[in-house]
């Protein structure tokens, strides 16, 4: 049996992040562990190393764009899908300056998510 794609979903929201793991969970994915906050985020990533991140930007402690460079220099092969509610365009640019894969933006359309993530991990 092949193992199902992990992820690892920060975002402080856990209305946000009880839907979008069930979501997840329907289209393919294993969602290892959730972070509520930029610093858990980070801490998350470095122990369990999961498939992909679904990194909110605005989020306490650490915003997403603190959290997306700590990630990226533990790991530069991370794969990194930044979610983000509407009008957040330049930090959704400099975030994929930075490494991040890919964008989503909030609330999260099920199909888009199954489609991005799927070709980050591809």
């Amino acid at each position: 049996m092949t193992s199902r794609p992990t992820v690892l979903l920060c975002d402080d929201s856990r209305a946000l992040r009880m839907l979008a793991a069930r979501q997840l969970a329907d289209c393919g994915f294993d969602v290892v562990a959730e972070a509520g906050t930029g610093v858990d985020a980070v801490q998350q990533y470095k122990a369990l190393r999961p498939d992909v991140v679904l990194l909110d930007l605005v989020m306490p402690q650490r915003d997403g764009k603190q959290a997306l460079r700590e990630i990226l220099a533990t790991d530069p092969q991370a794969r990194v899908v930044i979610l983000s509610s509407l009008g957040a365009r330049s930090d959704i640019e400099e975030c994929l300056r930075l490494g991040a894969k890919s964008y989503l933006q909030k609330p999260i359309d099920p199909e888009a998510m199954a489609r991005v993530l799927h070709e980050t991990i591809a």
